[in-house]
């Protein structure tokens, strides 16, 4: 296939048309709230006819009942035939259109005298604002026309101190102007105030009416939420002022993009995957907003921005491990800057985790289990057992900043925003592990793997390895920023090399399988994918007969009904293991259980029930299932590497048109025996950097080349100096190594007398030696010497052992 084939199809992905069904999802009436989709741009969010909105950052209630707050939706406008109160509405449609991120409504009276359409979406640019736009059209009436509406804004938000309601002129509209504050701080010692907030809206007129000369008409209603009076001035001057629909279609445009991977021949998995995109990618910031937020970005939770306000169901709005491990590695790969927003907002609440680990009694920084605003501990009382033992969430944060690092080869962010939190993390590990004299390693006791199940274990196999990857990074990035923090020692950074390689491995040699943590008994059910974590994302070395044994033996026990990126999980360790059918199998169930109807809402529960409404995380995880696992994308250090790559099964293509790498660009169109990458970037530097092999063959890289291979391809970074100066060693990531005894690193092999008696042995050697050259030398002063004067005799050549790992 050429290059303008590619082009083309990449093209027809971008623009297509309203009529594409693949991006949207029909209805004759509204489901439950729980399936009902959610529409957010990263600022703010809201349940599709819900009563309330959600903004970013902006929650309410002290640290265990912290939520996101509940504003009032002014913006829930909706066609009284139609509302969300009818039980049975009679002639409307609704449909959810994921190309444009728009829910639209259509009325059609029975007789054919008109039609009503009615969209409404958050705009992608003028991100502090939902626009609601209805058009009513004439068709065979000739009479007066009026069309009943409804503004259902829900009660009083319980989470909101109002001031009196005020108005406020916007080129000559007239806007109410409600603003306030949330009414309780998620943690005084870091929230001195609550949040402020200001919503402009208008107040909707009972019904629209079309006079009898009139053919059609478009009435608008613009709702603004923002944190205070000049924002929401500056946000309608801009709507005035431009062509908000066009530019939402761009900001549009470019999330599709980045995120609309697609595949050929089986569309509704083709939908599943544009779902699984649009909902993940609604709770981030749009590249191109009108102008810049007040509030950062605080990270995405389980079931996005646009829910999460008291509901335990929701969680609240917390961001969870889930956040770095199950929805960051797509987002990293599809859209860098905002996975680099996403690790941002764990930089802004340090100051909460380094307090949370001084309370339990350690050093560096203890990432909450669930935070919000200030990053203190905002699990609900009654779950004590989670922030008590859940420990592996600081390790997760650390392994998505390495990700980061081996996607971008930023050395600058290295040296700067990652410096104090990878190395901070590490020291975490440092005090958290225990020493075993029994073993001469060491052990992580009282701790909860990703298992929830089982607690208060000792060496959860998960937590143990990536706590090792925690330290082995952290040692390589203190080496890294040494010059911007001082207090980082070259004593303490071997220390996390050696408490590092020294972690208790639990494995079961017998039948050549890790055991989940120390005290398992095989054959306990367990919660979701835990062990076969180590084989992706953890990427940790190790037998392929062990990676199988793993898979087999946690697929037997691990609960049918648990979350949906297990399954994903278990797809990716059968694509590695080769083991199609299995892996096609785990693939459909990691979808079809937890999609719910009409408009394709991941759920959490797999069982029927609906749990938590719009679960990105099971959206994360699938995603990977498509990008890692079928794709075969992974990153490593100064590496990309793309293996086996084929279509998902019943499918004939499989097109991803972004992976980003090293500051380039390019697409990956994979057919059933080939695949095409075409590359772009922002300029010639970050191509000069990159090495490509295709099938093992090293190719020139340039910008707008495509290359085609059949099995595997490489991208490699070279990096001028990994050396922080001159004056300073090359700092090195060493690989990560679990299990060795401290006196093995230390090169004591055998026992304390042993060594007594081979020091002697060598001492002896070394006299004899000595004695030997001594004497040798005074024969040939009496033998002679050579032509030029000097010794015949040669040094001994002493020959450079390796060890294992070529060192």
């Amino acid at each position: 296939m050429s290059f303008l084939a590619v082009f083309s199809f990449a093209l027809s992905v971008l623009s297509v048309s309203a009529s594409d069904y693949t991006f949207l999802f029909n209805a004759t009436k509204l489901p439950n709230k729980a399936v009902t989709p959610t529409l957010a741009n990263g600022h703010l969010g809201f349940v599709v006819y819900g009563d309330s909105v959600h903004l970013n950052g902006v929650y309410n209630g002290l640290k265990g009942v912290s939520h996101r707050a509940r504003i009032p939706n002014f913006g829930n406008i909706q066609i009284g035939n139609c509302s969300s109160l009818k039980v049975q509405p009679k002639n409307c449609r609704y449909q959810l259109d994921m190309r444009s991120g728009k829910f639209r409504t259509t009325l059609k009276e029975p007789a054919g005298a008109y039609s009503v359409l009615h969209e409404v979406y958050p705009n992608r640019h003028f991100d502090q604002t939902i626009v609601n736009r209805i058009t009513v059209r004439r068709l065979q009436s000739t009479q007066p026309i009026e069309i009943e509406m409804r503004q259902l804004t829900g009660p009083k938000s319980d989470d909101l101190e109002l001031n009196p309601l005020d108005t406020m002129d916007a080129g000559g509209e007239v806007y109410f102007l409600m603003c306030g504050r949330t009414k309780q701080v998620e943690d005084p010692r870091y929230q001195p105030q609550g949040h402020s907030i200001c919503v402009a809206y208008k107040q909707i007129p009972r019904t629209l009416s079309l006079a009898p000369e009139e053919t059609e008409r478009t009435f608008v209603f613009f709702t603004v939420f923002s944190r205070s009076r000049t924002e929401v001035e500056r946000e309608l001057a801009g709507l005035r002022k431009h062509d908000y629909e066009q530019l939402h279609r761009h900001e549009m445009d470019r999330m599709w993009q980045k995120y609309g991977i697609s595949v050929v021949g089986n569309d509704r998995l083709d939908r599943v995957i544009k779902a699984s995109a649009f909902y993940l990618s609604s709770s981030l910031p749009s590249q191109g907003t009108y102008q810049p937020s007040s509030y950062p970005f605080y990270g995405l939770s389980p079931s996005g921005l646009g829910r999460g306000g008291k509901e335990l169901a929701e969680y609240q709005g917390h961001s969870f491990w889930d956040t770095e491990m199950w929805m960051f590695p797509p987002i990293l790969l599809l859209d860098p800057a905002n996975a680099r927003k996403l690790l941002h907002y764990r930089t802004l609440v340090t100051q909460a985790a380094a307090d949370n680990a001084r309370s339990n009694g350690y050093e560096g920084w203890q990432y909450a289990w669930e935070s919000a605003f200030t990053g203190s501990e905002t699990t609900p009382d009654f779950c004590p057992q989670v922030p008590e033992y859940q420990h592996h969430i600081t390790a997760d944060v650390a392994y998505a900043a390495r990700l980061y690092y081996y996607a971008t080869g930023d050395i600058d962010w290295l040296r700067t925003e990652a410096c104090q939190l990878a190395y901070e993390t590490a020291r975490f590990w440092k005090s958290r592990v225990d020493y075993n004299p029994d073993t001469d390693t060491y052990d992580i006791g009282r701790i909860m793997g990703p298992d929830e199940d089982h607690h208060n274990v000792t060496n959860s196999i998960y937590t143990n390895v990536v706590a090792a990857h925690n330290l082995f990074f952290g040692a390589f990035v203190g080496c890294q920023c040494r010059d911007q923090y001082s207090q980082i020692s070259e004593q303490e950074l071997q220390q996390f090399l050696r408490i590092a390689r020294s972690l208790s491995l639990p494995y079961n040699e017998q039948y050549d399988v890790h055991p989940e943590y120390k005290e398992y008994t095989f054959g306990t059910k367990i919660k979701q994918a835990d062990v076969v974590l180590l084989g992706y994302p953890l990427e940790f070395p190790m037998k392929l007969s062990t990676k199988a044994n793993n898979l087999k033996l946690y697929s037997m026990v691990t609960r049918p009904d648990g979350p949906a990126m297990t399954w994903a999980i278990h797809t990716i360790g059968h694509l590695d293991l080769n083991q199609q059918q299995e892996a096609a199998l785990m693939f459909r169930k990691s979808y079809q259980q937890y999609l719910r109807a009409p408009f394709h809402v991941w759920s959490e529960n797999g069982d029927g029930a609906d749990g938590a409404g719009n679960f990105i995380t099971g959206a994360g995880g699938f995603l990977q299932s498509v990008i890692n696992g079928y794709a075969g994308v992974r990153l490593r250090h100064r590496q990309l590497v793309i293996t086996s790559p084929q279509p998902p099964p019943d499918t004939a293509r499989l097109f991803i048109p972004e992976i980003n790498y090293a500051g380039i660009r390019f697409s990956l169109d994979i057919e059933r025996h080939s695949f095409r990458l075409v590359f772009s970037g922002s300029g010639s530097d970050a191509f000069d950097r990159l090495t490509l092999l295709v099938d093992g063959l090293e190719l020139n890289l340039y910008d707008g080349c495509d290359y085609t291979g059949k099995h595997d391809a490489v991208l490699l970074l070279r990096l001028e100096d990994e050396a922080v100066s001159d004056q300073q060693p090359v700092c090195t990531l060493h690989e990560t190594v679990l299990g060795m005894r401290l006196a093995d690193q230390d090169g004591k092999l055998f026992t304390t007398v042993q060594l007594m008696v081979i020091a002697l042995l060598v001492g002896l050697a070394g006299v004899l030696y000595v004695l030997r050259v001594k004497l040798g030398a005074k024969r040939k002063e009496t033998s002679g010497k050579s032509k030029g004067g000097a010794p015949q005799h040669k040094p001994p050549i002493r020959r450079k052992l390796k060890n294992k790992s070529g060192k």
